[in-house]
């Protein structure tokens, strides 16, 4: 009698140990597994920003390690784009390589200063479709001219219109226009070149004298000024390599007609 008495209360507190125990897993462990768990979760993405900052850190101190030559580097930009227009010094420049190669400076005209922009590239061009394909194709079309068809380099970009003419020997000429382009300290982007033949002719009117086959150029080109407080400009774009030009024929000077 005393065990079948006993009995609910052995089921009764077996119930309520159970429910404890859920109780307990519900509202004490379960969320204590899933705290720690995040917790561990959080420790291993520490752990790799720390490793990548750490790697960026290692980056940062060779680079440092070689701050003397990226200075220098960058010395050496800035004799390519200076600060301000210092046209006095470059004019000095030209009458040097004139010199070097025995031709005669005739004229050096600088325009007015501009803001440098460089023109966006243009979009595809699309087949017409029909219908109200085709009208969404005229807004776009539309909506791309109204679009500015510039974009500027770096703000604070100056470039200063420059043209010059020289005369000389076909190659003298020559050797001085490549010296313009790649032997001297200030960049100067060259735009068009225009030469013309020159016949015999005594000096005069403050022009040397010429023999047949000599050479005059017309160079019109730009010279590029970019501010101390000017902003970096982004980084460039690849562009697609164009094929060289032929080169001229070997000891062949194109002035001297044939024959």
């Amino acid at each position: 009698m005393r065990s079948s008495k006993a009995s609910p209360w052995v089921i009764g507190t077996a119930v309520l140990v159970a429910a404890l125990l859920a109780a307990s897993w519900f509202l004490l462990v379960s969320p204590a597994f899933a705290q720690a768990a995040e917790t561990n979760t959080t420790a291993e993405q520490v752990e790799a920003d720390n490793a990548l900052r750490e790697q960026r850190i290692s980056i940062l101190a060779e680079q440092f390690a070689n701050i003397e030559t990226y200075r220098s580097e960058l010395a050496t930009l800035r004799a390519s784009v200076p600060t301000d227009d210092d046209l006095a010094a470059y004019l000095r420049e030209l009458t040097a390589a004139a010199e070097a190669h025995a031709v005669t400076l005739l004229s050096v005209t600088p325009s007015t200063p501009a803001a440098f922009v460089v023109a966006a590239p243009e979009p595809a061009a699309t087949p017409a479709a029909d219908g109200a394909a085709s009208a969404a194709a005229d807004d776009a079309a539309t909506t791309q001219a109204a679009a500015p068809t510039t974009s500027a380099i770096a703000d604070g970009t100056v470039s200063i219109p420059l043209t010059l003419s020289v005369v000389g020997t076909f190659d003298n000429v020559r050797a001085f226009l490549a010296t313009l382009q790649t032997g001297t300290q200030r960049l100067l982007v060259v735009e068009s070149v225009t030469g013309t033949s020159q016949p015999d002719a005594v000096a005069g009117g403050g022009r040397p004298a010429t023999t047949l086959g000599d050479l005059e150029i017309m160079v019109s080109g730009a010279l590029f000024v970019l501010p101390d407080d000017a902003t970096t400009p982004p980084a460039p774009t690849e562009e697609t390599p164009q094929a060289p030009l032929p080169a001229a024929p070997e000891g062949k000077n194109p002035l001297v007609p044939l024959g």
